[in-house]
């Protein structure tokens, strides 16, 4: 601690916390300079997935060198997948999206271009093979979710972000056989908390009596109805 840190301390220990956790935040996290650039960085510029940061710092202790990975929805998260996975298969719909992504991407990445409905959904079915971790951080996310039941590895990892948002999507998996792990918090660019949370096939824990709802979240629900 530095002089003017034990200043600040002295005269406001409450004030000085307050504003440690607003610095680990803003700096450390880097949801700054993500609020800046608009974008999902680090403090670096490295690209991150735009989930919470206890999802990212969650599944980023895992070796993913041997996996195959499956998202509906490109971004920054594809890049960060790709420089972790064996091989990832990126769907959007948003063609200048898809460009502005292609020029980065590696020899690991496939990114996919499907505008309708039927064939965005379905895109993950083009591979013969299952995948080790499917992410649905897109359009159509109920849809979405059924057809990444059928293409998941049986040890595999289901990724649904702003799951609070679409709780029926949870509802659906868990009625599957899915056990649902919240991560709910801050992360780039938001200012307001949300949920990122992982399904993995296992009928062990307590039975579930309500879905996420993270404090400071936007208490919105989106049904199949009102997805564009």
């Amino acid at each position: 601690m530095n002089l003017l840190q034990k200043i600040s301390f002295k005269l406001s220990p409450t004030l000085y916390k307050v504003g440690q956790n607003v610095h680990s935040l803003l700096f450390k996290q880097g949801q700054l300079r993500s609020i800046r650039e608009a974008r999902p960085v680090r403090a670096d510029g490295s690209w991150v997935p735009w989930y919470t940061y206890p999802a990212t710092e969650y599944l980023s202790q895992f070796d993913w060198t041997e996996c195959a990975v499956f998202e509906y929805g490109a971004g920054g998260s594809s890049l960060f997948w790709a420089a972790r996975a064996r091989e990832v298969t990126s769907v959007d719909r948003d063609a200048d999206w898809v460009r502005r992504l292609q020029v980065q991407a590696g020899r690991n990445l496939r990114l996919l271009l499907r505008t309708t409905r039927r064939e965005y959904v379905a895109a993950i079915h083009e591979s013969a093979d299952s995948f080790d971790l499917v992410i649905i951080d897109g359009h159509w996310r109920h849809d979405c979710a059924q057809a990444a039941m059928e293409r998941l590895h049986r040890r595999g990892i289901l990724l649904v972000d702003n799951s609070d948002n679409f709780p029926l999507v949870g509802r659906n998996l868990r009625e599957e056989g899915f056990f649902q792990i919240d991560f709910s918090g801050f992360g780039p660019i938001n200012n307001y908390a949300w949920t990122t949370s992982l399904f993995v096939r296992c009928d062990a824990g307590p039975n579930r009596r309500s879905e996420p709802n993270p404090i400071a979240g936007l208490g919105m629900t989106v049904g199949p109805e009102d997805e564009p």
